[in-house]
């Protein structure tokens, strides 16, 4: 029986077993609409007992309707290592893709692929109807020329405005005032912060929220409490070290890291030094990304869901491929996740020599 082996069933068996033609068959396996629904039954019943799966690649080749997106993700090979943050961004995106059968490539760019290739020569080239873009800086150049592109684009923790572009982040000014707040009404005033990346947007907008709540607060900012990480585990954990060669322990009570890899770095480099957290040292990240649940200590951050953020970017570019409409900024929830890293100080701490 050919449902012993689907190798043997083909479209032509299909459609004799449903008495239909092959054009039938394969206008039925591409959604079109005017086959009845008695016919798409009939032709579905017959697959199914002949054990017949359509040619996914062919189906994409001669179905006007198909729709292929891709995930671009901008300076993903300058990273030394894999990010927690792009495998739940991908899953996201896959999910809401396969669900609605959608075509879905990773693709990865650089500033130097920028220059040379404008987004819809991209696009193109990948066979793509649109793309969901991570990682844009603020020096590259695709912050000029996207605006004026053809074919739709959803940008994430980037926000530009063109007629094919949407985009969607959590409001990292407000977060990131949240959550230096907290550390604020723990009594904590000496904080250093762990900054990103110098020339994204999300480490630009976090700074922003740190410094709205700091002067708020009457606390100053100094520049000798800023370290750059570039987002990297490694480089946290060196700019800790090299902090600490220049500064006396007492200038500072907490570290307030742009992201949980951040955060890991520096609670890894206190406890080289011999330093307990949040005993001695307080430490906040951001993300929310899973194994901060499992650290020790469990880490206090922003979980800003990210996988839902993967989901919701490509439900958007989907509807807008379609010409649906589509709400061009998406601004999503986020929550405080309170864990073990934070001490609170004791009562009557007051902030003499800040």
């Amino acid at each position: 029986m050919r449902g012993e082996n689907a190798a043997l069933a083909t479209i032509q068996d299909v459609a004799k077993e449903a008495k239909v033609s092959v054009g039938t068959v394969s206008r039925v396996f591409n959604h079109y609409k005017d086959v009845s629904d008695a016919t798409c039954k009939r032709v579905k019943a017959a697959a199914q007992k002949l054990g017949y799966f359509p040619n996914m690649n062919a189906r994409s080749l001669s179905s006007k309707k198909q729709i292929d997106i891709a995930l671009i993700l901008s300076g993903f090979l300058e990273e030394k290592i894999i990010n927690d943050f792009e495998t739940m961004l991908t899953k996201g995106s896959y999910s809401y893709a396969m669900k609605h059968d959608i075509g879905i490539s990773m693709r990865v760019i650089n500033t130097q692929v920028q220059r040379e290739k404008g987004f819809d020569q991209l696009c193109h080239e990948f066979g793509v109807n649109g793309a969901i873009l991570f990682g844009l800086k603020t020096t590259d150049p695709y912050r000029y020329t996207l605006p004026q592109a053809e074919h739709p684009c959803v940008t994430l923790d980037f926000t530009l405005h063109g007629k094919n572009l949407a985009s969607i982040s959590v409001d990292n000014v407000v977060a990131f005032q949240e959550l230096t707040q907290y550390l604020i009404d723990c009594g904590h005033r000496k904080i250093a912060v762990m900054y990103g990346r110098k020339n994204a947007i999300v480490s630009m907008e976090r700074m922003a929220g740190a410094f709205e709540a700091m002067r708020m607060n009457g606390i100053p900012l100094k520049r000798d409490r800023i370290v750059y990480t570039n987002f990297l585990e490694e480089e946290a954990y060196q700019g800790v070290l090299d902090y600490f060669q220049t500064h006396d322990p007492h200038s500072v009570t907490a570290f307030l890291c742009m992201s949980d890899l951040v955060a890991v770095g520096t609670i890894n480099a206190l406890k080289h030094l011999g330093y307990r957290v949040p005993e001695d040292y307080s430490v906040v990240g951001f993300d929310g990304l899973s194994f901060t649940a499992y650290t020790d200590p469990t880490i206090t951050t922003v979980n800003q869901d990210i996988q839902s953020a993967g989901y919701t970017a490509a439900k958007m570019l989907h509807r807008m491929i379609l010409g649906q409409p589509v709400k061009r900024r998406v601004i999503l929830p986020y929550k405080i996740l309170y864990r073990e890293s934070v001490k609170a100080l004791r009562d009557g701490y007051t902030a003499e020599n800040v």
